[in-house]
């Protein structure tokens, strides 16, 4: 019986235990990604340039390092932010984005506010 008090004891702490950071570490985001297109409803010029546009994520550090080209900004404005991640939305700078990544592409898409329209955008980006 005491066996048995012990155990049940050990399996309620165990479960009674939770892990305060629920972000998730993704290897994959690690090192830079560079803008190559963007859709949305909004214009750019025919030969608009995405590459001044890029995103350099440390997944350990949680930090990601937006660098953006002088006349335009998608993500934010350009500086060191903290994100989180919890495997498919990353909040960047309290915006949030679901990502996905293949091979050396990762399109993020805004995850909109259903009362707004027309803020709908994806991103796609690759690895540099």
């Amino acid at each position: 019986m005491k066996k048995a008090g012990f155990l049940a004891i050990i399996v309620l702490f165990h479960l009674s235990c939770s892990g305060d950071d629920d972000n998730v570490s993704d290897v994959a985001l690690n090192g830079e990604w560079i803008l190559n297109r963007a859709s949305c409803f909004c214009f750019f010029e025919e030969d608009f340039d995405f590459s001044g546009h890029t995103l350099t994520f440390n997944s350990i550090e949680e930090e990601v390092v937006v660098k953006n080209s002088d006349t335009s900004f998608f993500i934010t404005q350009a500086g060191t932010y903290s994100f989180a991640n919890n495997g498919t939305v990353l909040d960047i700078d309290g915006r949030k984005y679901t990502y996905r990544i293949e091979g050396n592409t990762m399109v993020l898409t805004f995850v909109d506010n259903p009362n707004i329209a027309d803020d709908e955008i994806a991103l796609f980006y690759t690895k540099g």
